[in-house]
């Protein structure tokens, strides 16, 4: 039997669910699928004020709460900021940082920072890298990237570390025009050449686990199951959909058995 180690699905739900009781009926809604998966598991990222109240509910290893966002300072004066100690005590174990919508509200030095701060809290950072447009400087500007946000970055625990490929141009709300599996393996090999010179060990890449997320769904995820060396998905725009993220899993679940047992399948 081939060992693999399990795909992540991350659902980041975005403002999706406006109450407590619509947060946590969606999480029950699908938790109990979740812990029986052999191959597969979840971390489910609801708004800030419902985290705490999703994370009651967290009684399986199959299944994990994140963030969608964090302030790096524990606490002072930052009206309407939440901080990544205030996360980590409602409950959070991974935290979102650079998501593409909030690339205009902050720049690659608060990105830092703040995957600074979740490693030290020992929280794992899901970091969303991804180029605006494939032109002709995309890997480049994908490499620059990394630099801004991980030169300043503890270099001790890479296995601690996600990062997640979210390319702007495939998650254009006009177009929903996701990467192919290839688009993301080139984009994979600009990653993780730019990682390796960052934490100056191979090993490092061995480490830290590599997703795709941007315009993901039932209909293309098995482009990349079966064409990518991809640790896992960021899936937003479906995330809140119990019956297409059931779909998903169930993908994942054969496709990993088929790998794990070729002669049967």
């Amino acid at each position: 039997m081939i060992h693999k180690p399990k795909k992540m699905i991350v659902a980041n739900w975005k403002m999706n669910v406006t109450s407590e009781k619509d947060a946590t009926g969606l999480f029950l809604s699908i938790k109990n699928v979740v812990s029986k998966l052999e191959y597969t598991t979840m971390v489910c990222c609801p708004p800030h004020m419902y985290v705490n109240q999703v994370a009651a509910h967290v009684d399986n290893k199959n299944y994990r709460v994140g963030g969608q966002d964090a302030y790096p300072e524990e606490s002072g004066s930052r009206t309407g900021e939440t901080s990544v100690l205030m996360m980590k005590n409602a409950g959070a174990e991974y935290i979102i940082l650079g998501h593409s919508e909030r690339r205009h509200l902050e720049t690659k030095s608060d990105v830092s920072r703040k995957v600074t701060a979740v490693l030290e809290h020992e929280l794992t950072p899901i970091v969303c890298v991804g180029e605006e447009s494939r032109d002709k400087n995309w890997k480049k500007a994908l490499a620059q990237q990394l630099k801004d946000v991980f030169n300043r970055v503890p270099k001790k625990t890479p296995e601690n570390i996600i990062v997640a490929y979210e390319p702007i141009w495939a998650i254009s709300s006009d177009k929903k025009t996701p990467a192919t599996a290839v688009e993301y393996m080139e984009a994979l090999e600009v990653i993780k050449k730019e990682l390796q010179k960052i934490f100056k060990t191979a090993t490092a890449m061995s480490k830290i686990r590599f997703l795709y997320g941007g315009s993901l769904d039932d209909k293309n995820i098995e482009d990349f199951l079966k064409n990518a060396e991809v640790d896992g998905f960021l899936v937003g725009r479906v995330s809140h959909d119990p019956r297409i993220l059931m779909t998903m899993f169930r993908l994942v679940e054969d496709h990993m058995q088929k790998e794990m047992f070729p002669q049967s399948s």
